[in-house]
């Protein structure tokens, strides 16, 4: 499997936990929205979805004071886990 699709999985789980647990929150939405947007993205834009994602649901989910319950914690770190990936849009700048 390749880091697209695995991201693209991890993505699936943890929109799936988000709307189980915290339907109603704007970050759910957002999830979700990516994730949509995600799986049409290829190369770079894939890349550069993924990582306006990471950086616009972690300041989205700290302004609605959204506290993730272990399950959504953990998948969290998975799919953020793949930051690294970013580091084909940004050779040398350390990103």
């Amino acid at each position: 499997m390749d880091k697209n699709t695995e991201i693209i999985e991890s993505m699936k789980n943890l929109s799936t936990a988000l709307n189980k647990y915290h339907s109603n929150t704007e970050t759910a939405h957002y999830v979700q929205e990516t994730l949509i947007e995600l799986q049409k993205s290829k190369a770079v834009d894939f890349i550069g979805n993924f990582m306006y994602f990471l950086t616009k649901t972690a300041m989205l989910k700290r302004s609605e004071g959204v506290v993730l319950n272990e399950t959504e914690d953990k998948l969290w770190h998975e799919v953020a886990s793949y930051k690294d990936i970013g580091y084909k849009l940004f050779p040398g700048i350390g990103f």
